[in-house]
């Protein structure tokens, strides 16, 4: 049967009239093949014919060589190079498969949204007509045959170009109900990833701003650029949303904000955006500016919960062997115990730092050199509260390693750090003050691996690290390092400060190990411990960060997995009773249908970060797909010293391979005399198959029967 078909593919070429130059000659196969004298050809059982990307399929086809017409009787399937299906019971097209009119037909675009018409008619290679039409990407069973929505039209018209489709008396139906009514009405095809037009609607409701409907119409500026107008209309505010994209050649733009006026305040506003420029030379600008107009805002609409806002602009440039950011940024804050004071706090700091390796100077190792400038400015000009602070730093290091016997790995390093600050506004310091800060430092680890019977991995590495420093100079502010985070990543660091202000002085000793098992049964572990103990005097730091008095409290972390879907992590602190004074602990567990994620926090007061209170913290947030239609989420935090919830939302939805549909409702509590507890309910149905919207094919209702 193949060489047969072969055969006759063979005849209708020679059969049908030669292309003039440069046009490509349709191909035909079918089990039957005849030709009359008067050049009629008529092609029937399992007829297939493709031309210019486009292929038909059908029980019989007759082409009349004097009127280029191919009379298709079905039933019939065209598929063109863009995925659009035409099916039909009976069809007269011209000989490119690209004009005439098809009877009984359905128009299927993108394997989503299905147009079944009394009569389909092509029309200048561009436009599909289409005559009492019913759309709908609901499946249509016989024991089922109303689908979950549908719209009904008149006439129906499908642009190829504009990928755009054109309903003439629409009507909208849930259910076989009449919903709406559209005399003219026009929705993108499934295939049209980005067009002007108004997207899906959104229904929500808020115990502070009522019920209310948002409706976003996304403009698209050109193939780089858009922006979504979102207006927010409810019994208790008008406001106007915008988010705006810009891809350039060399960077992108993006802003977003909001316009109010409402019932709780007269005109209310917010806007954030962001810059990110690649310039010459491989230098980088990039930009951030965020403003609101109350502390309150963000958190009524629920925006972001943002509690500071930060405004910069920077100029940076990485290379192999250097580095370069200079910055200025603006600092605001939104929390209620610190607006009393903002003029205090910093609100204005400029960052200028040049990082260089310097080969000839490497000795067998790596040598680094750097300066930088720093300034911080408050607005008070109160003494002491007001203080402004300039630094002017420059420093080198180097480093080097070396593997001894029996595998021990050694390293040493050298290096010294000169300040020269600047102070105003602060009768405890003086206004010139310069320090230096000289440094070294050794370390030995002691890497051994094995193999065990059962075939997995341990590697335990004991660590012990010297660190000799002596501070001389001036005393100095201490602005960047005032919050300190002991924790395994700078266990064995030189320093525990976050910044540059903070310097550990004398003989500090650490000494811990670390351990990790990769076991065949598709399990990891990783375990860290150990402590920092100063030898000449105190650490230096404050109570509650794990590191006050001359010796550090133990630190015990571990990561365990379990394959790829569970992970903990932990991490904690405790002295030599074993009292705990920090625990933090981490799950998540991720499988087919479940995806669950929960964390527990207990850290002692911390007078250094102006915490006199302990926290005792649980949250939660999962996922669980209930069956193939439905899922379920939850998100929770819950304070255990306010006894109280902070958050609680819920959310359902059900998908099927027409509608999305999600409902969800969220409380947020807040401790705050300028911001209310807000209970919030939303309500979000999205159509599949219009405007690109993709499906799910595990979701896919089939017919059975």
């Amino acid at each position: 049967m193949a060489l047969f078909r072969v055969l006759v593919t063979i005849l209708v070429v020679i059969a049908l009239p030669r292309p003039v130059a440069g046009q490509e000659l349709a191909s035909l196969i079918a089990d039957n093949i005849v030709v009359d004298p008067s050049g009629q050809v008529t092609a029937s059982g399992n007829v297939q014919v493709f031309y210019q990307g486009t292929q038909l399929e059908a029980e019989r086809v007759s082409y009349s060589q004097s009127g280029d017409q191919l009379t298709i009787t079905g039933p019939i399937r065209i598929t063109d190079e863009s995925g659009t299906v035409l099916l039909a019971n009976e069809a007269e097209l011209d000989r490119d498969l690209r004009n005439g009119v098809l009877v009984s037909a359905r128009l299927v675009l993108d394997q989503q949204l299905q147009l079944a018409a009394n009569e389909i008619a092509r029309v200048d290679d561009r436009y599909t007509r289409l005559d009492r039409v019913v759309a709908s990407s609901c499946e249509v069973c016989e024991s089922n045959p109303t689908p979950l929505w549908e719209i009904r039209a008149s006439r129906v018209i499908h642009d190829d170009v504009e990928r755009q489709l054109y309903f003439e008396n629409a009507q909208f139906r849930v259910a076989g109900v009449p919903v709406f009514y559209f005399p003219r009405l026009r929705l993108p095809d499934p295939t049209l990833g980005r067009g002007t037009g108004l997207l899906i609607p959104q229904i929500s409701s808020s115990s502070e701003l009522g019920t209310g409907i948002k409706l976003p119409y996304f403009i698209a500026l050109g193939d780089h650029a858009d922006v979504t107008l979102t207006p927010y209309l409810s019994s208790s505010t008008a406001t106007l949303e915008f988010d705006y994209r810009h891809l350039l050649r060399s960077g992108s733009l993006n802003a977003e904000g909001a316009i109010s006026h409402d019932d709780i305040r007269d005109s209310r506003g917010y806007f954030f955006g962001t810059a990110d420029l690649k310039l010459a030379r491989g230098y980088r600008l990039t930009g951030q500016l965020e403003f609101v107009s109350d502390p309150a805002y963000l958190f009524d609409y629920g925006y972001s919960e943002k509690d500071r806002l930060k405004n910069e602009l920077a100029f940076s440039r990485v290379r192999n062997k250097d580095r370069f950011r200079a910055s200025v940024s603006e600092f605001r804050t939104l929390r209620e115990s610190e607006i009393p004071i903002r003029d205090t706090l910093p609100d204005q700091f400029i960052e200028a730092e040049y990082l260089r390796e310097l080969p000839d100077l490497s000795f067998g190792g790596r040598t680094v050199a750097s300066i930088g400038f720093y300034a911080l400015e408050r607005p008070s000009s109160v003494d002491i509260d007001g203080r402004d602070v300039s630094r002017l730093s420059a420093s080198i290091e180097w480093k080097r390693a070396w593997v001894l016997e029996p595998g021990f790995v050694a390293s040493t390093e050298l290096g010294v750090r000169a300040d020269a600050y600047t102070t105003a506004q602060d009768s405890t310091f003086e206004n010139e003050l310069v320090r230096s800060v000289p440094r070294a430092a050794a370390e030995l680890r002691w890497p051994m691996s094995r193999r065990t019977q059962d075939g997995g991995t341990e590697v335990l590495e004991p660590i012990l690290r010297i660190d000799v420093s002596d501070t001389g100079g001036d005393a100095v502010p201490l602005e960047d390092s005032r919050v300190v985070e002991f924790d395994e990543a700078n266990l064995f660091s030189p320093t525990r400060y976050p910044g540059f202000d903070g310097a550990e002085d004398g003989v500090r000793v650490a000494l811990g190990a670390t351990w990790q098992r990769v076991d065949p049964n598709g399990w990891e572990l990783d375990v860290a411990f150990g402590r920092v103990a100063n030898l000449t005097g105190d650490l230096g730091f404050g109570e509650g960060s794990g590191l006050e008095g001359d010796r550090s409290e133990w630190l015990l972390s571990g990561r365990l997995s379990i394959g790829d879907g569970f992970h903990v992590t932990s991490r904690s602190f405790f002295d030599t009773d074993i009292r705990f004074t920090l625990s933090e602990t981490r799950l998540d567990w991720q499988s087919e249908r479940l995806s669950l994620g929960t964390h527990y926090l207990f850290a002692a007061p911390e007078p250094s970060e102006d915490r006199d209170a302990s926290l005792s913290e649980w949250s939660f947030d999962g996922s669980y797909e209930i069956d193939d239609r439905w899922t379920a989420n939850a998100d929770w935090r819950y304070d255990f010293n306010a006894d109280r919830a902070t958050r609680l939302a819920v959310g359902l939805g059900y998908r099927t391979e027409c509608a999305d549909v999600a409902l969800s409702v969220s409380r947020r509590f807040a401790d705050s005399t300028s911001v209310d507890p807000t209970t919030e309910f939303g309500f979000q149905v999205s159509l599949t198959g219009i405007g690109g919207r993709g499906t799910d094919t595990a979701r896919l209702r089939r017919c059975r029967g």
